[in-house]
């Protein structure tokens, strides 16, 4: 029964409808490879007469958009039936052109979204990708020939990732799918029929490997292997001598379990013309035979989509790591993933097929060949299965049109062959049994040989290619080219000389040079000679003289001026700088400055409290010898008050002076002004006064004391008492 409907849309994904009258709709997507949807529906059905349209889309309940390819009609008797075939949108890429402008011929270290973004923008921005996981940098040759397809291809191809398609957003991981996922398919739960199959046809426990030109790691240090891996070899006499490697292979961690009296090891081989570096070869390397050291399994499993009744079981998804058991077959907790899945999404009587492996089947580019143009020229000579008469005597025409546009034409003579040029015949390319001649005089004289001891000519010019080895001299007086990299003055590389490794590090006795570009550098010992040093296009110079300037700053015989020289960036600190001299507290708080703002400034030590406020200065503004100390409020004192204070030399105070202890010692009365004085009229005054000893009579009236009610009385003679 089916559940929901398929959705129809034009070219321009606008809305027409649903399907209802389609039936048997199969979903299969395959990892890297299929994204396509078939379904059937009646010829005589609206559905096909109004909603199907050629280049138009449906959309299934996931919300993917799926382009109509093509309408196979069927009679059966007097039924008629469409079936219709459907690619993920996705494939779309394949009608863009890749650009020739952003073809790329060499690129090194790029990273994955350069590449993503080249091909988004082929496309008008119509589709993006989201990067979702982290990728390392590979270099990059021949990228960008043929379809925005092929450049997607080429991109998962190099950097090993994996492609979710969401619509027109093309997600690439390294892995698809629920690494952790629950699914299981279990015997008597859910496995309705399944196959089982172990291959160990591609079985390989010792991998060759070669790059361009047939070179290898051989000579490479040992250390470039894991401890693993070095532990394998080294059990192999002669595979690693001195430290270093002898050998082009690695050898499994499963070797011994697969080994035999009659076969040690299972050989295989990859060659990789693109690779020039010995440690990616490595890498390839390991990860090729991390791929065959193991028999390849495949399960197919035909199960029932339990979801579909009960919305608690999961759902299988392509990518997902999932459970086989099944014991009779010899599925015993086998865990691999999903790397085929075929559902019918809409019916609930038909159950999902889904294909379980270890291996991924490399299928990718097969389907993106089908869909090269480069392709379409034989393809098209083709129309169900027999040859088109027309389109290959088109194609014929064009072949001996091709060959009679050639300017070249090829003879046979006692020479060998001879390729003549048709518009000079003394041009000519001799191909003999020894050799090959080139020659502008008819073969009177050879211009250039090639022969087996190697090549004789005029000039040389152009990218000669690459060499394994290129020595020039015998000895240790010899210069040599090879795999470690460029040596001079000795036969071993490590002992030259001169000698630049593979990284770009130069080692040399002695370096003359007449003009230099160093971006980065470390001096050790010895002396930097010459005119000038410039450093940030003036910012940092050095002259002949030894002048130092710094922008900011400028050092002229051991002077420093205009630098800000400082104890500490922050907290408590003493700077020094063409203001002044400041200190600062732990707060930052600015305490004693010596300001050169002003003359009277830089004649003043001045004091600020905690707060920043004035606290007061010791100065001497004036031309007269004059030290001032001045403030609102100055003690001068010591730890312990029994210490002395001592002022020598004439003290002045010129204002109150309050003694709040003792004072003791000599004070000489003409030291304080007007003391003898006031001391003399004192003893004037106090002489004109009476003896002790002196009385005298006083005679007072009758009184009342001030009380008019007393009588008055008390009246007489009285004689004073002496003291």
């Amino acid at each position: 029964m089916i559940t929901e409907y398929l959705q129809s849309y034009d070219k321009d994904r606008k809305r027409i409808g649903i399907l209802v009258d389609a039936y048997e709709i199969q979903r299969t997507r395959r990892i890297n490879s299929d994204y396509s949807l078939t379904f059937s529906v009646p010829m005589t059905s609206a559905d096909f007469r109004e909603k199907i349209v050629v280049k138009g889309h449906v959309r299934d309940e996931r919300g993917q958009y799926y382009v109509i390819n093509s309408r196979q009609r069927t009679r059966d008797g007097r039924k008629l039936t469409a079936q219709i075939s459907c690619t993920h949108v996705m494939f779309k890429l394949t009608d863009y052109k890749f650009p020739y402008a952003s073809y790329m011929a060499e690129g090194y270290g790029i990273h994955i979204s350069q590449l993503t973004s080249l091909i988004s923008q082929a496309t008008g921005g119509r589709f993006t990708f989201s990067i979702d996981d982290t990728f390392d940098l590979v270099d990059v040759k021949d990228f960008g020939r043929g379809t925005c397809l092929q450049a997607l291809n080429s991109v998962v191809e190099m950097y090993g990732a994996e492609v979710e398609p969401d619509n027109f957003t093309i997600h690439l991981r390294k892995r698809v799918g629920d690494q952790a996922s629950e699914m299981r398919y279990q015997l008597a739960k859910n496995i309705v029929g399944a196959t089982f199959t172990d291959d160990s046809s591609s079985l390989c426990t010792r991998l060759f490997a070669q790059m361009k030109d047939g070179r290898t790691w051989i000579g490479q240090p040992a250390s470039i292997l894991t401890a693993d891996e070095r532990a394998r070899l080294e059990a192999i006499p002669g595979a690693i001598v001195g430290g270093k490697l002898a050998v082009n292979y690695l050898v499994s961690q499963y070797a011994s379990q697969w080994a035999s009296d009659s076969v040690p090891f299972f050989d295989d081989e990859i060659i990789d013309q693109n690779v020039t570096d010995p440690v990616k070869l490595l890498e390839l390397a390991r990860k090729a035979l991390a791929e065959r050291e193991m028999p390849t399994l495949e399960v197919s499993v035909n199960a029932a989509d339990l979801y579909k009744l009960d919305k608690t079981e999961p759902k299988p998804g392509l990518g997902d790591v999932v459970t086989c058991v099944d014991p009779e077959l010899g599925l015993a907790n086998i865990r691999a993933r999903i790397t085929e899945l075929t559902e019918y999404p809409y019916e609930r009587d038909k159950q999902s097929t889904v294909t379980v492996a270890n291996v991924m089947t490399r299928d990718y580019a097969q389907i993106i060949a089908d869909l090269d143009k480069s392709k379409r020229a034989f393809t098209d000579l083709l129309s169900g299965g027999r040859i088109r008469a027309d389109a290959f005597e088109d194609f014929a025409k064009q072949a001996v049109i091709d060959v009679n546009n050639s300017k070249t034409e090829v003879k046979y003579d006692t020479r060998g062959i001879i390729l003549q040029d048709k518009t000079d015949a003394r041009n000519q390319v001799i191909m003999t049994s020894n050799g090959i001649v080139l020659t502008t005089d008819g073969g009177r004289t050879a211009r250039t040989a090639i022969t087996a001891r190697g090549i004789a000519a005029e000039v040389i010019s152009g990218q000669l290619g690459n060499f394994v080895t290129l020595e020039i001299g015998s000895g240790n007086n010899i210069t040599k080219i090879n795999t470690n990299g460029l040596s001079a003055g000795h036969a071993d590389f490590n002992s030259a000389p001169f000698r630049v490794d593979m990284q770009g590090n130069i080692t040399a006795n002695r370096l003359t040079a007449n003009s230099a570009n160093i971006f980065s550098s470390n001096f050790t010992n010895g002396a930097i000679v010459g005119s000038s040093i410039n450093v940030g296009g003036g910012r940092f110079t050095v002259d002949s003289a030894g002048n130092m300037y710094a922008e900011g700053s400028t050092t002229i015989g051991g002077t420093i001026t205009g630098s800000l020289i400082r104890t500490s960036a922050s907290g408590r600190r003493i700077e020094l700088d063409a203001q002044g001299l400041r200190t600062y507290d732990g707060s930052g708080a600015n305490r004693i400055k010596i300001n050169t703002g002003t003359d009277t400034g830089v004649a003043a030590l001045t004091f600020y409290g905690t707060g920043g406020a004035f606290a007061g200065e010791i100065n001497s503004y004036q031309n007269t010898g004059q030290l001032m100390i001045f403030s609102n409020d100055i003690t001068i004192g010591s730890n312990n008050t029994a210490n002395p204070i001592r002022m020598d030399g004439a003290a002045i105070f010129s204002g109150p002076v309050t003694f709040r202890s003792t004072v003791s010692g000599d004070i000489p009365i003409n030291t304080i002004t007007g003391l003898s004085k006031e001391l003399s009229q004192i003893w004037i005054a106090i002489n004109s006064k009476a003896p002790l000893s002196h009385t005298h009579s006083v005679t007072i009236p009758n009184h009342n004391h001030g009380n008019p009610q007393n009588s008055n009385s008390g009246g007489g003679t009285f004689t004073t008492t002496a003291l």
